[in-house]
């Protein structure tokens, strides 16, 4: 059976949101980075959170019991460095890939995570998840990509590796909008509140 993690990246300084740290914000009772580390667990993926900026903060006021907690002190040269953080660990454990989500992407479907991690036993160095044709997250890099990732350029990140001619990168069609759901702002906040929390 394949083991993957899941890098949960939630080391950014949430400078749209005003400063206040993304991880924290709330959905529908929970906190993202709480919500995030729930749907990998109950999928049966190890989430492994990568803090930054107020890391302190959010592990004092999140419940992250239930996931691998790194801290990136090079935070602030970009989310890539967060990622190779996890791929990393996922290395030396010999995982077989990693899900990539940001923790400003909080309503991750747990069917499209289990979904792309049936769909990577046929294949791919990466597997996209897409509704209409539009690329969404998380998309989950298997481990012939974990080297590039390493490598990668700062300025174009994991998407260096998407679109590199060498990678074979697939789509799955999935029926969720949810993929799409990237909360920068207090804006795109509320947009999430509204359209996908209960009342």
């Amino acid at each position: 059976m394949s083991r993957f993690v899941a890098a949960i990246t939630a080391a950014g300084k949430s400078t749209r949101m005003g400063g206040f740290p993304k991880p924290l914000l709330t959905f529908d009772g929970r906190r993202f980075v709480e919500r995030l580390v729930e749907t990998y667990s109950e999928a049966g993926i190890e989430p492994v959170v990568v803090l930054g900026y107020e890391a302190a903060e959010v592990r004092a006021r999140a419940d992250l019991s239930g996931a691998t907690v790194r801290e990136n002190p090079a935070y602030e040269s970009g989310m890539l460095s967060s990622v190779q953080v996890v791929v990393e660990y996922a290395d030396e454990r010999d995982a077989d890939g990693v899900f990539l989500n940001p923790v400003d992407c909080p309503v991750t479907p747990s069917a499209v995570v289990e979904t792309l991690a049936a769909a990577a036993a046929d294949g791919g160095d990466v597997i996209v998840p897409t509704v209409d044709g539009g690329s969404g997250h998380p998309p989950l890099f298997t481990a012939s990509t974990f080297d590039a990732l390493e490598s990668a350029p700062e300025d174009r990140g994991a998407r260096a590796v998407v679109r590199a001619d060498d990678t074979d990168t697939r789509e799955i069609a999935v029926d969720d909008e949810r993929i799409f759901a990237d909360v920068d702002t207090p804006a795109e906040y509320w947009e999430l509140v509204k359209r996908y929390e209960p009342r």
